[in-house]
């Protein structure tokens, strides 16, 4: 191997630029994780609201399911006409399901949603009710740990029996994490 003017051989300064950058990244890693470890935010915190001081006096070691729990976004308005699966010429009408999961950003807007999960529907029925979900608006606590996540969330879509034997499409809308006690639940 050749060796350059400084010493080091090609191959050398780029194992030695990977590792600069590796730790670079790692160290971003870690203050994303907790950025109230920073100095620039205990500075911060000093002189907080009453709002920041409920934030300031979370105990350290919180994990981001704990957070995310404390930050479930809750709906703004129940929806009253759900788009209706087409299950007519179903066998059994109970068991048509779908499964979305969608993000709410911090103004309880949903950015994106996909299926993770159905049963005998058509691609037309799905598209529907993924745009129901992009249309759905929720309302986000207000502190800074809740407005810089976005909240995972789960709509499932079902068919009900309702009054005249008529089968209507409802939904049960639930975030990934939520609070049971003083334990994080994570529903799937």
């Amino acid at each position: 191997m050749k060796e350059s003017a400084t010493g080091l051989s090609p191959l050398r300064m780029a194992l030695i630029v990977i590792g600069v950058v590796m730790i670079g990244l790692w160290v971003r890693h870690v203050y994303r994780l907790n950025p109230a470890e920073t100095p620039q935010a205990n500075a911060s915190s000093v002189a907080a609201t009453p709002e920041n001081s409920v934030i300031a006096a979370r105990p350290k070691g919180v994990n981001t399911p704990r957070i995310l729990a404390d930050c479930a976004p809750q709906m703004r308005a129940e929806p009253t006409l759900v788009p209706n699966i087409e299950v007519n010429d179903r066998y059994n009408m109970a068991a048509v399901t779908l499964k979305v999961r969608f993000l709410v950003n911090g103004d309880g807007f949903v950015t994106r949603s996909y299926v993770t999960g159905f049963t005998v529907m058509s691609a037309a029925d799905q598209q529907a009710e993924l745009d129901f979900v992009q249309h759905l608006t929720f309302s986000v606590p207000d502190s800074e740990e809740c407005r810089t996540r976005p909240l995972e969330m789960i709509a499932n879509f079902s068919e009900s029996r309702q009054s005249a034997d008529e089968w209507a499409t409802v939904i049960e809308v639930h975030p990934v994490y939520s609070v049971d006690g003083d334990r994080v639940v994570q529903r799937p």
